[in-house]
């Protein structure tokens, strides 16, 4: 009823006004007014006022209207600019309104080579129709309403377009790839390129902003035919370095570089290949800083790398090279960081350094693992924006980077680069841009990890921003000598820990820090030293776990943020902190989940947890859960209290050690290993075994292959005794000794060479117990009843008494103790937990298991039910119904509530 209201006021207003504002039809389509950014555009004599709406940091859509609504000669070409506009700004969906109607479009979707515009609503229509316009409210937005609407009602695209940002990535690509292919030498070709291309986009940004008009033009270096003409670009560039300033102009070099693939840059910069048969041009002035920055981000994150070039075949083809592409994120642990968190943890730190600043005073912010500049980018938006409120007038731009406030450093040079770029097309953005500062002394190539290569920054920060590159111990660099200056560099850390303890290093003593880092610091036994440093020196101040969501496309990392700061001198411990748990992140418009206060959502949870401290696992329960915790606890023990918990073995080379047997004997058995070997061994040392990784709920478990297990009662047989009593096991395993031998666990722990890596205690692979794999969607035993079976792989539990075997896998099966086990068990992608005996030993078993007998017999028969019904699923499935409700009472009984 509301928007009905609204829409017949605006009809009111533009049949008493004859105009209306693009902002008027977002406040009746129920966008906040600060969500709405105005502004005047023009093109080839047609001029529109365009409101663009925001969904937490991301455009959702654009409202459109013309300037004047009596020239109507060309409405046509009205829409098209609006679509035009939309494309630039990344807004998919927008409405254009005028005299006559609101028509919807969509900026990113073509039909027969034109902008997909839908049929027009005309406002005598407007009441009928009002589904279609709905569309465009936030709420809408958020669930793709306009998406499903379009294709329900009208015919789909029949093209795609990309994000303006992949275009241009896409074109520059293939232009550099073809001057590496063509060049007469491959020496600075891709330097050159790069910086090209970061002077281009710079000259092009100047240009449609008409910042500099003193600047000539790129398209005056197009000569007859489009072909270059390298002297009218070097005048461009020559009046860039006089009019444009900064140090990217100070030097021109062209020469590695093939003249028509720099006029073939320079044309694509100019002209879009794929926006149908309208000519168009680009305007980079539409375009904003960020999406530019990402281009060039995504243009640098791939390698290419020219081989030897073939022979030249006839006199009119010169040589070429094959290039091979190199994935600079997967080599190094890099992910570039999405918009939305560094929006998010950007403002999140400012707005804490404000929280005991006064307005005007200007922090210190770093991001010593640069990479791009996506955080710096972000901290000046977000600067800028405060300041302005406190002195609209005032060149704040410019105050900060001359007095040092915005500090990158970065070990890739070509990083370095982009990051620079990055900033000088948002300053860009400002009043009075001109010049541009050097930024030289302020983003800088250097050892993050090393203050001491950071030329001449400042000593300590008021704000540390970023996302350190994610590298597992046994890929970095320099290990010992990082292990003498970082008291986090212990066992198996990751890279990234360095970075954060480097952080709370620099931003002391009140300094603030908001970083991107694996969310296995939160509870991984290896993360103790750095969660101890990161607890005793500061608060934290908000926690995000991304659990097993895909937050850096295409890659296996699971992601954690943290903002936290510098307790004040005899200040006392802050007791508590924010918890964000994403659950699932939608397909658009993540940064809303980050910014909805204290709502949950279906895709988030946020609550209040207690202050962790010290170098364990980081539990973060809400009240909620602490109460259940404390009904646990008064209900239940611990089952390392009434089981041993531990894990499989560990060969260090299964192929070696696990063998399937192919020939029967009474002493002897043919075998053949995972090389594909065959041998003749002995028996007496050869164990049935199952793999961890073979384990499923209420299985009979089965062998079919052997572990090669050179112990007796616990002790390694030595090379003496091997030879007298099983000649031929010694045989085979000198057969392998280099591989056995070369195992980086046997070399630095002093066992004998064809010793298995963890060989685990008899005493427990010999009894009865149950097995569970490492990862799996819900906690999933079997019983091993007679204990006829090794395991490698995996974890067991070995019950006090063999009277609990049987009960303890219904009751560790069930579903309220499954999910109760999930609240402590890291998460990975698809669903799956990892089950290890730091997490299995804390599973709470309730007292009256071990007291109430005939509870216990209860849990006996739905167990037994459990495993003999596995031949009919919709038995099995009633079993096991049979047995959750069982638990689930018991439970509701002594108050505990597991979740659902």
């Amino acid at each position: 009823m509301a928007l009905e209201q609204n829409i017949n006021a605006l009809k009111l207003q533009l049949r008493d006004e004859g105009t209306l504002a693009p902002a008027e039809i977002g406040h009746a389509l129920g966008w906040d007014p600060e969500a709405l950014a105005t502004k005047r555009i023009a093109n080839d004599g047609i001029g529109l006022e365009v409101s663009r709406g925001k969904i937490g940091f991301q455009p959702a859509a654009l409202f459109a209207a013309p300037v004047d609504y009596s020239i109507s000669d060309r409405p046509l070409d009205t829409k098209r600019l609006a679509a035009f506009y939309g494309y630039h700004a990344s807004t998919r969906w927008g409405l254009f309104v005028d005299s006559i109607g609101l028509t919807p479009f969509n900026s990113h979707w073509l039909t027969q080579d034109d902008w997909y515009l839908l049929p027009t609503i005309g406002w005598d229509e407007v009441g009928d129709r009002l589904d279609e316009i709905s569309i465009f409210q936030p709420t809408e937005l958020l669930r793709g309403a306009a998406d499903k609407s379009a294709l329900k009602r009208y015919s789909p695209p029949t093209r795609l377009l990309q994000p303006v940002d992949d275009e241009l990535v896409e074109r520059l690509d293939g232009w550099r790839e073809t001057a590496l292919r063509e060049a007469s030498s491959n020496v600075n070709v891709d330097s050159q390129l790069q910086t090209l291309f970061a002077k281009l986009f710079v000259l092009r940004t100047i240009e449609d902003k008409g910042l500099a008009s003193e600047v000539p033009p790129l398209i005056n270096a197009f000569g007859k035919n489009r072909e270059l003409d390298q002297e009218k670009l070097i005048e461009s560039f020559e009046g860039a370095r006089k009019y444009v300033g900064s140090e990217l102009f100070e030097n021109i070099e062209l020469d590695a570089i093939p003249a028509h693939v720099v006029s073939g840059v320079i044309n694509d910069l100019y002209y879009p290949s794929r926006l149908g048969a309208h000519q168009h041009r680009y305007n980079f002035s539409w375009i904003d800083s960020d999406v530019l920055g990402l281009a060039y981000e995504k243009y640098l994150s791939t390698i290419l790398s020219p081989r030897s070039p073939t022979a030249q075949l006839d006199l009119f083809h010169g040589e070429t090279r094959d290039v091979e592409r190199i994935s600079v994120r997967k080599a190094g642990g890099v992910y570039y960081t999405p918009q939305y968190l560094t929006r998010f943890l950007s403002s999140a730190c400012i707005e804490t350094f404000y929280a005991t600043k006064k307005s005007d005073e200007l922090p210190r912010i770093v991001d010593f693992a640069c990479g791009s500049g996506s955080f710096l980018v972000s901290a000046l938006d977000e600067l800028l924006r405060r300041l302005k409120e406190v002195d609209p007038n005032k060149n704040w731009a410019h105050e900060l980077i001359e007095n040092g406030c915005i500090s990158g450093v970065d070990v890739d040079e070509k990083a370095v680069t982009v990051a620079r770029l990055n900033i000088w097309n948002r300053l860009a953005e400002e009043p009075d841009p001109l010049p541009l500062p050097n930024l030289s002394k302020v983003i800088i190539q250097g050892d993050g990890l090393d203050p001491t290569s950071w030329n001449g920054l400042a000593d300590t920060f008021d704000i540390c921003l970023g996302n350190p590159p994610f590298l597992a111990t046994s890929r970095v660099a320099d290990r010992e000598l990082l292990e003498q200056r970082f008291s986090s560099a212990k066992g198996r850390y990751d890279y990234s820990y360095l970075f954060l303890e480097q952080a709370v290093q620099i931003t002391e003593p009140e300094g603030v820090l908001g970083m991107v880092m694996p969310n296995r610091l939160f509870r991984n036994k290896n993360a103790g030293p750095i969660r101890n440093l990161l607890t005793e020196r500061m608060d934290i101040r908000e926690i995000i776990d991304f659990g097993s969501n895909e937050v850096f496309e295409g890659t296996s990392a699971y992601v954690g943020c943290l903002v936290a700061s510098h307790r004040a001198i005899l200040a006392p411990e802050v007791e508590s902190l924010s918890v964000v748990e994403v659950k699932e992140l939608p397909e658009r418009y993540v940064s809303e989940l980050l910014l909805k206060g204290n709502e949950d959502t279906e895709s988030v949870r946020r609550y209040t947890a207690s202050h962790p401290r010290g170098s364990g696992p980081w539990m973060l329960l809400s009240e909620e859960e602490k109460i259940d915790q404390v009904r646990i606890s008064e209900a239940s023990l611990p089952l390392s209290e009434i089981a041993n918990v531990v894990q499989g073995i560990r060969t260090g080379a299964n192929d070696v050690f696990i063998l399937e047997i192919d020939d029967e004997g009474d002493e002897f058995v043919g075998v053949r290993n995972g090389l594909g070997d065959s041998f003749v061994l002995e028996r007496g040392l050869l164990e049935p075994m199952v793999f961890g990784s073979e384990v499923a709920k209420y299985a009979g478990l089965k062998y079919s292959k052997f572990l090669l297990y050179p112990y007796k009662s616990g002790i390694c047989l030595s090379e003496a005794e091997l030879e007298e009593d099983y000649p031929q096991t010694l045989k085979y395993l000198r057969n392998y000794r280099t591989i056995l031998s070369s195992r980086t666990s046997i070399k630095s722990s002093g066992l004998k060479w064809y010793e298995l890596v963890r060989r685990r205690d008899e005493s427990w692979l010999r009894a009865p117990k149950l097995l569970i794999r490492d990862l799996a969607r819900e906690t999933s035993f079997a019983a091993d009843e007679n204990g006829e079976l090794f395991m490698v792989g995996g974890s067991a539990i070995i019950p006090e008494t063999e009277d609990l075997l049987i009960p303890l896998l219904g009751y560790l099966n069930s579903a309220p103790v499954s999910r109760l086990v999930k609240r402590t068990t890291p998460e990975f992608r698809g669903g799956f937990q990892k089950f290890e005996p730091q997490h299995l030993q804390k599973i709470p078993v309730l007292r009256r298991l071990l007291e109430d007998m005939q509870f216990g017999d209860q849990l006996v028969e739905l167990t037994s039910r459990a495993i003999y019904s596995q031949a009919s699923s919709t038995e099995h499935e009633a079993a096991n119904s049979e047995l959750d409700t069982f638990i689930e009472t018991a439970f509701a009984a002594a108050g505990i509530d597991a979740g659902e």
